[in-house]
C-alpha cells in the first residue's frame, strides 16, 4: 500500500509514496520481520523532469535509472518496516527513505532530488554570515571549518508547509530521540547543507559550532513551541537523529549545529493507523495511483497519500484530528477533487469502508495491454509509458492504467520499455474515445535498441550502461570529450579524450568498476570517433581498444563501443 504523508498536525511523514503492511494493533506496531520486495519508480528533478543515471539502491540492489528517470531493483530481502532506498545523483544532495512494505510486493515510488545550489561563501579565517533563500541563516565562527581559504556554502530551505514535500523530503520523519526511543516527527523548518573548501567536501571542525536560524511560517507560528529539538538526517540509517535544541526568538528559530547534513526543527507526534481503499464504480475496480489528501479542519495542515495498484492506502495519522478527505488524480486537470468527504477523528487503528467513485460525470479510460520481448515471451521488468505517466507491468507482462482525461484528448501516446534487455517498443498513438471506457492497446513488442549507450569489455567480460551522458567543453583548437554514466561502484563506465573532429584519439582518462587510469595509463587505449556531434542533441558514436595495467601490475584487454547524445 501507499503510506500518508504528514508535515506537521495531521500525517506523519511516512511519505505518500511509501507502503504500509496492514497493522490492526494500537499503537502502531514498529517490529519487523524480512520480507522479499522490489522497487520500481520513477526519480525526477524540481522542474519534473527525468533524471537520468541516477543510482538507486535497495539493500543489496544497486540499479541506474533510464533516460524517463525510471528504475526497477529485482527483489531483496529486507526489513518490512525499515526497507531503505537510497539515491545518489552528482550535483545533488543525498537522499534515502525508509519505506514499510508488504511480503511479495513491488514497491512503486516517485522521487524529486533536491539540487545543490551554492548560496554563498566566506574565507575561513574570518567567518562570515550566510542567507539562505527562504529565510534560514548559517552563521560561521572564524575557523569553524577544517580547511582555510574559501568556503563554499551549498544549502537549500525546505518548507514544511510545501505541498511537495513528501517528493522530496529525505525520510520518512521517524526519529531517534536521546533516549535511544523511535519516535514520528512534525517539523517546523529544514535544510540541508554542505561545505566545500579547495580539496573538496569540508565540515565544522572539531569543537566549534555553527549558529543557525530557522524561520516559523505563520501558519504554525502559534503553535511553534518556544524550545524545539534539532535533528540531524542519518542517510545510512534513513532516521533523524535528535542532537540539540533551538529557541524560538519572535518568527524564527535560533540554535547551533556541530555538523552539517540535512536539519531540521521538529516536534513528538501521537500517532494511529488508518487504512482505506478506492474503487471506480464497483469493488471490482480498484482505483490505482489517485492522491488522497487529507486536511485536519482546525488547521491548512495537508497530508498525502496514493493508493497503490490495488486501490489500497494506508499510513499514520494524528489521534483525535478531524479530517476533510478529498481525492484526486494528482498531477491530471490541475488536481481536479473527483470525492470529498469528512472523516475522524481517530483515536485507534481504523479501516474505513470502501470509497466507491462514480465514473459516470468523468472521463476516464483505463489503459490495458501487454509487453513482449524480441522472442515474444512476457517482459516481467518492464514499464510503459502512457503519455506522461508510467505504469509498471506485471511479472507476466501484464498492465491497467487509468487516467482522468478532462481535455478530452482525442488520442494519446503509449510506448512500452524492457529493462532487462535495454530494448524499447516503438512509440503508438492511441485513440481515446468518449467518455473513456477501457482501452486494449494490445501487445507491445519492445525489440529496438535504446538510442544511447556505453558497452565496454574487459577481460571478456562486457558491462553495457544505458542512457549515458556526453559533453564537449569546447576551447581553442580542441574539445574535451567526456562521455560517462552508472554512477554505481558496479556499472560505472567513463571515457575522456581531446577532438575536433572524427578521427582517432588516445584517451585521456578511463574508469570502470575495477580501474580508474589517466595520463599515460590511459592512453593506452584508443578511441575511434566516428562521428563527432557539431551541435547538442547529435550522437558521439565510436568504438575504443587497446590494453592497460592494474595496481598489482597485471595486463587487462579492453574493448567497447558507445554512442552518446551531445547534451
Amino acid at each position: 500500500m501507499k503510506n500518508l504523508r504528514v508535515t506537521l498536525g495531521l500525517f506523519v511523514l511516512l511519505l505518500s509514496i511509501v507502503s504500509w503492511y496492514a497493522c490492526n494493533q494500537d499503537p502502531m506496531n514498529f517490529e519487523s520481520r524480512l520480507v522479499d520486495v522490489a522497487f520500481a519508480g520513477r526519480i525526477i528533478d524540481e522542474s519534473g523532469a527525468p533524471v537520468a543515471n541516477a543510482q538507486v539502491q535497495a539493500g543489496t540492489q544497486t540499479v541506474t535509472t533510464d533516460d524517463n528517470g525510471v528504475f526497477r531493483t529485482k527483489k531483496v530481502q529486507m526489513p518490512d518496516n525499515d526497507a531503505i532506498l537510497s539515491v545518489n545523483k552528482d550535483g545533488y544532495f543525498e537522499f534515502s527513505r525508509a519505506y514499510y512494505v508488504k511480503d511479495e510486493a513491488l514497491q512503486t515510488v516517485t522521487i524529486q532530488l533536491i539540487k545543490k545550489v551554492q548560496v554563498g561563501s566566506f574565507d575561513n579565517a574570518s567567518g562570515g554570515t550566510v542567507s539562505i533563500p527562504g529565510g534560514p541563516t548559517l552563521k560561521f565562527p572564524a575557523n569553524s571549518v577544517n580547511t582555510s581559504g574559501n568556503i563554499r556554502v551549498f544549502a537549500r530551505y525546505l518548507n514544511p508547509q510545501d505541498d511537495q514535500l513528501a517528493l522530496f523530503c529525505p525520510g520518512d520523519f521517524r526519529g531517534i530521540g536521546t533516549s535511544g526511543n523511535e519516535q514520528a516527527l512534525g517539523s517546523f523548518g529544514m535544510v540541508a547543507v554542505e561545505l566545500e573548501g579547495a580539496a573538496g567536501k569540508a565540515q565544522i571542525a572539531d569543537g566549534m559550532e555553527v549558529e543557525l536560524t530557522m524561520p516559523i511560517t505563520s501558519v504554525q507560528a502559534s503553535q511553534a513551541p518556544s524550545d524545539i529539538p534539532l535533528w540531524h538526517f542519518d542517510v545510512v540509517k534513513s532516521r533523524w537523529i535528535e542532537e540539540g535544541s533551538a529557541q524560538k526568538n519572535g518568527n524564527q528559530y535560533v540554535g547551533k549545529v556541530k555538523h552539517f547534513s540535512f536539519w531540521n526543527c521538529d516536534v513528538g507526534l501521537s500517532l494511529v493507523q488508518l487504512n482505506g481503499s478506492v474503487y471506480l464504480d464497483d469493488l471490482q475496480h480498484p482505483l490505482p495511483f489517485v492522491t488522497i489528501e487529507l486536511i485536519a479542519t482546525n488547521t491548512s495542515w495537508p497530508g498525502y497519500a496514493n493508493t497503490d495498484q490495488n486501490g489500497q492506502f494506508g499510513g499514520g495519522v494524528i489521534q483525535g484530528v478531524e479530517m476533510q478527505m478529498n481525492i484526486q488524480l494528482y498531477g491530471q486537470c490541475g488536481n481536479q477533487v473527483l470525492y470529498t468527504q469528512t472523516i475522524g477523528p481517530f483515536n485507534s487503528s481504523t479501516t474505513l469502508p470502501p470509497i466507491i467513485i462514480s465514473s459516470s460525470s468523468l472521463n476516464t479510460p483505463t489503459f490495458t495491454g501487454n509487453i513482449v520481448n524480441c522472442a515474444g515471451n512476457p517482459v516481467s521488468n518492464g514499464y510503459v509509458r502512457i503519455g506522461n505517466n508510467i505504469v509498471f507491468a506485471d511479472e507476466n507482462g501484464a498492465f491497467s492504467y487509468t487516467i482522468l482525461n478532462c481535455n478530452n484528448l482525442p488520442s494519446i501516446q503509449v510506448q512500452a520499455f524492457d529493462l532487462d534487455n535495454l530494448k524499447e517498443s516503438p512509440v503508438q498513438t492511441v485513440a481515446i474515445p468518449t467518455p473513456g471506457g477501457v482501452i486494449n492497446v494490445g501487445t507491445l513488442t519492445a525489440c529496438i535498441g535504446l538510442d544511447e549507450y556505453i558497452q565496454s569489455t574487459i577481460d571478456g567480460q562486457t558491462l553495457t550502461v544505458p542512457e549515458p551522458d556526453g559533453y564537449s567543453i569546447d576551447s581553442i583548437g580542441f574539445a574535451s570529450i567526456n562521455l560517462y554514466g552508472g554512477f554505481g561502484t558496479t556499472s560505472y563506465i567513463s571515457l575522456q579524450f581531446s577532438a575536433t573532429q572524427a578521427g582517432t584519439y588516445p584517451l585521456e582518462y578511463f574508469s570502470n568498476p575495477t580501474v580508474g587510469l589517466s595520463g599515460a595509463a590511459a592512453a593506452g587505449i584508443i578511441t575511434n570517433l566516428t562521428n563527432f556531434p557539431a551541435n547538442p542533441g547529435e550522437y558521439f558514436i565510436g568504438t575504443f581498444s587497446g590494453t592497460y595495467l592494474d595496481e598489482q601490475g597485471a595486463t587487462h584487454t579492453v574493448s567497447g563501443s558507445y554512442r552518446v547524445k551531445r547534451e
